[in-house]
């Protein structure tokens, strides 16, 4: 149901011995079912239905489809990427819910993989939405959702009760938003059947605030002039209509507008 990544682009940045410590943390501290997937190969772990290695050998497909499977079984999912920076790794990241880059010398990079995430997204609706939080000179977190906290971790097994209660916390708020996605679903139905050129005022009497409304609209009409189909747009836009602030979405609109003027220069 919910699935974490670990990550560094740093060789033996203990990436593998972050992610399993907090694996047995949640094992011993809840009880969730808690899964394992190593990217590599584990020499002192024993394989079973709870615990995958060598990932890297399936395809993507195969990848993606045991992910999606395991999601069904599982409650948590502990993504171990290590730091193999490979076409596979970061076709699979975005897929996460969270994402932990590890390393505090990797502002920069994690900077980058988010700017990509966000644009791959624009095109890919299978993607996730992902992330707008990245602060600290620590570990950098990529949340899914943005709030006021923002939390980064320098690695050491000191910390590893720490990040467990934060992924245990961030998957109560997930099961719940899982729950009560019925009420955004009626909610959506009834913007789909608002015709396409009375988006705005179709929003505004449906209670949505008219500045909201009207930068929403914007953003509809910038995906499409990206080559984003309308309603691959309403769909991947339509959780931060719900779920973000006025300044959140406008953050968001001017950051890809930026974003998408910087590649055509």
């Amino acid at each position: 149901m919910y699935l974490v990544g670990f990550y560094s682009p740093k060789a033996k940045s203990g990436v593998t011995e972050l992610s399993l410590s907090v694996f047995h943390w949640l094992k011993t501290n809840t009880n969730l079912s808690v899964a394992f997937i190593s990217y590599g190969s584990l020499e002192k772990e024993d394989p079973s239905n709870h615990l995958l290695h060598e990932f890297s050998k399936l395809t993507l497909a195969e990848q993606k489809q045991k992910v999606k499977k395991m999601k069904k079984e599982h409650d948590i999912i502990i993504y171990d990427a290590s730091s193999q920076l490979s076409e596979g790794v970061l076709k699979l990241l975005p897929i996460v819910d969270r994402l932990f880059v590890v390393g505090e010398e990797h502002k920069d990079f994690a900077v980058k993989l988010h700017q990509i995430i966000q644009f791959n997204k624009i095109f890919d609706k299978s993607v996730k939405n992902f992330i707008t939080h990245l602060q600290g000179n620590k570990t950098f977190i990529i949340r899914e959702n943005k709030g006021d906290r923002v939390i980064g971790f320098n690695y050491s097994k000191k910390e590893t009760n720490e990040i467990g209660q934060m992924i245990y916390t961030d998957y109560v708020t997930h099961y719940l938003n899982e729950k009560f996605i019925e009420k955004n679903e009626k909610i959506y139905r009834k913007i789909k059947k608002i015709p396409k050129e009375d988006l705005f005022r179709g929003l505004y009497e449906l209670g949505i605030d008219f500045e909201k409304a009207l930068l929403f609209n914007k953003y509809v009409i910038l995906r499409e002039v990206l080559g984003q189909d309308y309603y691959e747009a309403l769909e991947n836009l339509f959780p931060h209509l719900i779920n973000s602030k006025f300044e959140d979405l406008l953050d968001m609109f001017q950051n890809e507008l930026f974003f998408i003027t910087k590649l055509k220069l």
